[in-house]
């Protein structure tokens, strides 16, 4: 079965290491422009079936963002500058109970390992960020529970693939996530969710390979400048 993954991921502007509003250098409708308030940058209008070419649209759209405002750096994760921020994923499938369990268990094990927990506190006090908060849309559902994962293409590829792998294995395979889990730490159950995985499209096999790389990294840190994680703005 079919189905596309989308996104509208947003990120908060800085200017000589101060915030700035983004509606001072973007256009709401803009591929990257403002969300709803204003205040945080979003990239959207992107989707498609295959995981590495919906990250590449994505570092397309940064260059773009950043060639509009140079002056500018952009940070990604759950909170930054007293903003709560988010990396919505749309999925153009019905969103079962069995499916938001499944990207659930997934990301949330993903969070646990690679995101700032202190930001993720501040993000889910302001009452976004819940365990298994999704909307039904006209294509299929968004998933809003994520953070910003814009941090680099590694975190963003990572995300996308195991989004992608979370609904095929639930709709192909028939898995049960959170059962497989139980009571294993979110590290241990991704080292070995390949392991566990029937069907695994090509495109999402070189996101389990960034899998297994951040999980050997050291905490990442989220309160820095993305666009040098993507060879934005390098001389």
């Amino acid at each position: 079965m079919s189905f596309t993954i989308g996104c509208d991921p947003e990120l908060v502007c800085f200017r000589n290491g101060a915030y700035t509003p983004a509606h001072n250098y973007f256009k709401s409708q803009s591929a990257f422009g403002c969300d709803g308030c204003e205040s945080v940058a979003e990239i959207r209008g992107m989707h498609g079936e295959n995981v590495i070419d919906l990250t590449a649209q994505i570092k397309i759209v940064l260059e773009y963002g950043h060639e509009k405002a140079p002056e500018l750096e952009f940070y990604a994760g759950h909170y930054q500058a007293d903003f709560a921020i988010g990396g919505h994923i749309h999925v153009s499938t019905t969103p079962t109970p069995e499916i938001i369990d499944a990207m659930d268990t997934v990301l949330y094990s993903l969070s646990n390992c690679i995101d700032d927990r202190g930001q993720r506190q501040k993000r889910e006090k302001t009452g976004y960020g819940k365990r298994k908060a999704y909307r039904r849309k006209e294509y299929g559902f968004e998933y809003r529970t994520p953070g910003s994962w814009l941090l680099s293409p590694s975190t963003t590829l990572v995300t996308l693939t195991l989004a992608k792998l979370a609904v095929l294995g639930v709709q192909e395979d028939g898995l049960n996530f959170e059962q497989m889990k139980s009571r294993q730490h979110s590290l241990t159950f991704l080292k070995n969710l390949k392991n566990e995985l029937k069907s695994i499209p090509d495109d999402c096999r070189e996101g389990l390979k960034q899998l297994d790389m951040l999980l050997a990294q050291n905490p990442l840190n989220w309160n820095t400048n993305i666009l040098p994680n993507w060879g934005i703005g390098v001389n």
